[in-house]
């Protein structure tokens, strides 16, 4: 077995199109782990000579994303994600390659009921570590390319990504729409069911999904709380 590359990211542009800003900050941490990567505008010899340069940011963003066996994020499908991919064509680079991924905001979205379902508002809700404020006028300094101004968005960047770790463990096991990480890690070939969604062996057994021809053993991961079921077996198979 080995151990899912799972990555959770977060980025910092300009602007919420890509034809109207530039992307200042790429930050990423593998799940569970402490350190949290960062990527900007600032670390390259462009940002001298062109504060809106932000082509390397993209190129190196994207490489270490499509090395991922999973990415986990907060709305990227309608933001992160398509403000990458449409500044990489505006630089000639070729777009992330199709990852295995997990919206929390689709999460909140379809299985949650907030009043909100920015990552602010579950966060709070589910009393997890907050999130760095970030006010109108260092955005604006560090859009301008203020380096002071720069470092404070890149450190916001970098607790999004601890933030949306933590947010992402508790909610998780209300996804029935998750990848299969069991798969990515090669413990679906064991004798013994492993969680889809975690990886976890620690499994109870909880009544049957019952169907036409048969039932499913249903079963719950007491680490995540996930749901899902077992192999179909048929009425004929069973007598």
């Amino acid at each position: 077995m080995t151990t899912p590359n799972i990555l959770l990211w977060d980025i910092e542009a300009t602007n919420l199109n890509a034809d109207f800003g530039v992307i200042l900050s790429v930050s990423w941490k593998r799940l569970h782990e402490k350190k949290v990567h960062n990527v900007n505008i600032g670390q390259f010899k462009s940002f001298q000579t062109d504060r809106t340069n932000d082509k390397e940011v993209v190129k190196q963003a994207i490489a270490t994303l499509s090395e991922a066996d999973m990415i986990v994020d907060w709305f990227g499908t309608y933001y992160d994600i398509p403000m990458l991919n449409t500044r990489a064509l505006f630089h000639g680079l070729q777009p992330l390659p199709p990852i295995a991924h997990v919206d929390g905001w689709m999460i909140a979205k379809r299985k949650m009921k907030l009043h909100s379902n920015r990552l602010a508002s579950v966060q709070s809700f589910l009393g997890v570590e907050e999130k760095t404020p970030l006010n109108g006028p260092i955005w604006i300094r560090a859009a301008a390319g203020y380096k002071d101004a720069l470092a404070y968005v890149v450190e916001h960047n970098d607790q999004d990504c601890v933030v949306l770790e933590q947010v992402y463990d508790k909610i998780k096991g209300l996804c029935n729409f998750h990848p299969n990480v069991s798969v990515m890690s090669g413990s679906v070939d064991d004798e013994k069911p492993h969680c889809p969604i975690c990886d976890s062996a620690k499994l109870q057994q909880r009544g049957r999904t019952v169907t036409k021809t048969g039932f499913r053993q249903r079963f719950q991961c007491t680490a995540c709380g996930g749901w899902f079921s077992g192999k179909h077996q048929k009425v004929a198979d069973i007598s």
